[in-house]
């Protein structure tokens, strides 16, 4: 079929990023909306752990300077107030909305930001990086 030929070589790859990232997107709404409720036992809080750490792969098999990358970084930054919210469940709603708006802002800015490299102080790319 010349459609099907005419895909880029890593559709199935961004097609199943996409489809994970949504499953996430509704693990951390559900997350977000119980824990307003007050609720912090959830399947939610499950769908949302292992949609990340399959997310957090994906990412991270594109190479090691994934790791250094600003999209990295806030990786980390939102990893630290999800510990909080552990140690501290009265700051869940405010940490909530920083990891969301954290997540936003990264996914959306510019390569330059998203690929800026704080171990090498510049934008580094990897050949291997997965799309989408």
């Amino acid at each position: 079929m010349p459609f099907l030929k005419s895909l880029p070589d890593n559709t199935a790859r961004r097609l199943s990023k996409v489809i994970v990232r949504t499953i996430h997107l509704v693990g951390v709404a559900g997350f977000f909306g119980n824990a307003m409720m007050g609720h912090f036992e959830s399947p939610y809080i499950v769908l949302t752990i292992v949609t990340g750490v399959v997310l957090t792969l994906m990412e991270a098999s594109s190479g090691w300077v994934w790791f250094v990358q600003l999209r990295g970084v806030f990786l980390y930054l939102k990893l630290l107030l999800l510990l909080l919210i552990h140690f501290e469940p009265a700051s869940s709603i405010p940490c909530l909305i920083a990891v969301i708006a954290l997540s936003g802002f990264i996914s959306h800015a510019p390569s330059w930001i998203r690929y800026f490299s704080v171990l090498h102080w510049q934008i580094v790319h990897s050949e291997d990086d997965l799309l989408g």
